[in-house]
């Protein structure tokens, strides 16, 4: 299935993730996120002068709640890059900077407190050296938090992807991503890659985009006339 495919007919997926590798081998991350309210609508992506890519507010007289909406989206440490929907990228960073796991922050981690809709705490873990990847997806299941990992080698041409919700036949309703992630066929290029999922994005619901190919990568702000 293509990015086109997939995402056409989604219009709110909420929060998007997908990491994967090019037909030509490159190293694929993306992460869109796309907004409801005038509050979460309210924000950029943008680099900080270490690297870090953030999510940051766009006119801070619209500021009305920025604890779920401002944090670090990806940072990087040694070999692995990690890239979130929210503070747990500091909490992965500072996981594998003291030695330890993906896998123990992701037990650390709980979905966001925005209720009613207690989204979903999506992660991604891309380890160059190893060629491969994980992504973990933290969500309300009744009472408790149920916590998923999944762990993919980089395949030429593929990548998988994951996102916060699921679609719902209740608008009021944003029911958390509860399948496995889709496998999809991504572009060789950067250029075509952040055309096909900037375009099938919802164009109402869409904020903003940021694609790595390789060692190249872009970002897209709705705000900024993208």
């Amino acid at each position: 299935m293509t990015i086109s495919e997939y995402f056409t007919s989604r219009k709110y997926p909420g929060r998007v993730i997908i990491a994967g590798s090019t037909a030509s081998g490159k190293s694929v991350l993306c992460y869109a996120i796309m907004g409801r309210s005038e509050n979460s609508r309210n924000r950029v992506f943008a680099f900080d002068d270490e690297g870090k890519l953030q999510t940051r507010v766009f006119d801070e007289s619209k500021v009305s709640d920025p604890s779920l909406i401002i944090y670090n989206a990806m940072r990087q440490t040694g070999n692995s890059i990690i890239l979130t929907n929210g503070s747990q990228t500091d909490l992965i960073y500072d996981e594998l900077e003291n030695g330890r796991s993906f896998e123990d922050a992701v037990i650390k981690m709980s979905y966001e407190p925005d209720e009613p809709n207690w989204t979903s705490r999506i992660s991604a873990l891309f380890d160059e050296e190893t060629s491969s990847y994980q992504l973990a997806v933290v969500r309300k299941e009744g009472d408790a938090t149920g916590r998923v990992i999944y762990k993919y080698p980089q395949q030429k041409g593929y990548g998988h992807c994951i996102h916060t919700y699921l679609e719902s036949d209740d608008d009021s309703l944003l029911p958390p991503f509860t399948k496995d992630p889709e496998r999809l066929n991504l572009p060789d290029s950067l250029a075509e890659l952040t055309s096909q999922l900037w375009n099938s994005l919802d164009q109402e619901n869409k904020i903003s985009l940021f694609v790595q190919v390789g060692d190249e990568m872009t970002i897209l702000n709705k705000n900024n006339g993208d």
